[in-house]
């Protein structure tokens, strides 16, 4: 499909005259993007750890070596377009928006521990406990006198992102976030609240609805300020490196592969360092 075609597509999916438009800007945005964006050449060498500033842009795919494939040939789209998966914002695609600079490694020993909720009638409070804090945690439940329940999970990211608890997704793309274009792309970021509540409802399963325009409002660790909904998609022009799991990282031809595929990014492990440059 082109541009043509997903502006007529969209047109057709939305009734909404408004976020009609909303639509349309964003998937002209990114073909002007798509076709003009070129990314600064990385300085990485192979051992070297990897630093992600505040603003990257990260996304896991659970399709692996051939959700890459398909995002390098035709762009991350959102499922409105290409009949993926059902999701809670089918009009756009998810990932994870840093709010702090970090060494790689650190990021995925925050994301790779768990969510916890602490209840009490009336009011609760949650935080992430990282992945090396996780042999604490009956230090960390222990006299919290005035709650009475906590739940805790897994983070998103450790479901939807390579990490150090699950071996089924084995990509997760790294993207520029730096740049005056993504920056650009990101006001169609339907998860903040530069899209009035009437006018992104299309944009959001219809099921989930009511409970969105409640808690993109009240963010907390369950439902996070951490990952951003892009409309339409983002380009893999945007593409600065790729972290792969521990099954990829021995695997020579899927290493060539992924390199082959983009000869401009770097790959990196699980340990937060490049393996190839």
């Amino acid at each position: 499909m082109n541009k043509e075609d997903y502006i007529k597509e969209a047109k057709k999916i939305l009734k909404n005259k408004k976020s009609k438009e909303i639509m349309e800007e964003q998937i002209n945005k990114y073909y002007e993007i798509k076709d003009s964006f070129v990314l600064k050449l990385h300085n990485y060498n192979v051992g070297d750890e990897v630093f992600l500033k505040k603003g990257t842009l990260l996304h896991g795919t659970y399709k692996n070596i051939d959700g890459l494939k398909e995002m390098v040939n035709n762009g991350l789209i959102s499922s409105f377009f290409i009949g993926g998966r059902n999701s809670k914002y089918p009009s756009s695609v998810g990932v994870w928006n840093l709010k702090q600079d970090y060494l790689l490694k650190d990021y995925i020993d925050f994301y790779s521990g768990g969510t916890i909720m602490f209840v009490a009638p009336g009011k609760h409070y949650t935080k992430i406990i990282s992945y090396s804090e996780l042999p604490n945690i009956i230090d960390i439940v222990s006299f919290k006198d005035e709650y009475h329940k906590w739940n805790m999970d897994q983070t998103k990211e450790a479901r939807f992102m390579p990490s150090l608890v699950q071996n089924n997704v084995q990509i997760g793309i790294i993207f520029d976030g730096q740049s005056k274009e993504i920056k650009k792309l990101l006001k169609g970021d339907i998860l903040s609240d530069t899209i009035n509540d009437k006018d992104v409802k299309e944009f959001v399963n219809p099921k989930y609805y009511e409970h969105f325009i409640i808690d993109r409002k009240n963010k907390d660790d369950f439902f996070t300020d951490r990952e951003s909904a892009v409309l339409f998609g983002i380009p893999s022009c945007f593409i600065e490196g790729i972290l792969v799991g521990r099954k990829y990282e021995d695997n020579k031809e899927i290493l060539k592969e992924i390199k082959d595929l983009l000869p401009k990014a770097y790959i990196c492990n699980l340990d937060g360092k490049v393996i190839v440059k």
